[in-house]
């Protein structure tokens, strides 16, 4: 009897233990890695600038860009973004600092798809945000599409799903 008990303990914390609720269907249990979603924008001036990196003219420090959304009551939610550095990856270089949110793509997917960006002084950027699953597929602003970026080889997928927003 205690052979059962025992068995059936198993057969509990194990079947408690493997459920995956964040990404249901996407891994064998809990322990398998789990995909986010994320939002990378790169914001280049008119000259090609990189305006995320304080070291250029007119660039905009984090402290400097509020980023988010007003919910249904009409009160302002801030989304949670970092800037992320330039980076080299093996042969492959991106100059560009990055605007990141995992966050904004997760509302997205749960269809709060309109969020301001305001850099500095500007008047805000109505940024649209399109989801398929857990990519980003197309990005407005101002109800103008924000392209992907395109300076990347074709197989760098991390790269080619950087919007390049020029101001």
């Amino acid at each position: 009897m205690k052979k059962v008990f025992i068995i059936l303990a198993v057969m509990f914390v194990t079947g408690v233990s493997c459920k995956k609720t964040i990404d249901p269907g996407g891994g064998a249990c809990a322990c398998s890695p789990t995909i986010e979603s994320y939002l990378i924008l790169s914001i280049k001036g008119s000259n090609g600038s990189d305006l995320l990196n304080v070291t250029n003219t007119g660039a905009y420090s984090k402290n400097q860009i509020q980023l988010y959304y007003v919910d249904k009551n009409g009160t302002v939610q801030p989304v949670e973004f970092e800037i992320r550095q330039a980076f080299t990856y093996g042969t492959t270089t991106y100059a560009f600092n990055q605007l990141f949110s995992s966050r904004m793509a997760s509302l997205a997917q749960v269809n709060i798809n309109t969020f301001f960006l305001k850099l500095g002084d500007r008047q805000p950027l109505e940024l649209t945000l399109k989801m398929n699953g857990i990519k980003a597929e197309r990005l407005l602003a101002n109800q103008i599409e924000v392209p992907l970026e395109t300076s990347a080889p074709n197989d760098d997928v991390y790269i080619k799903s950087i919007f390049s927003l020029k101001l």
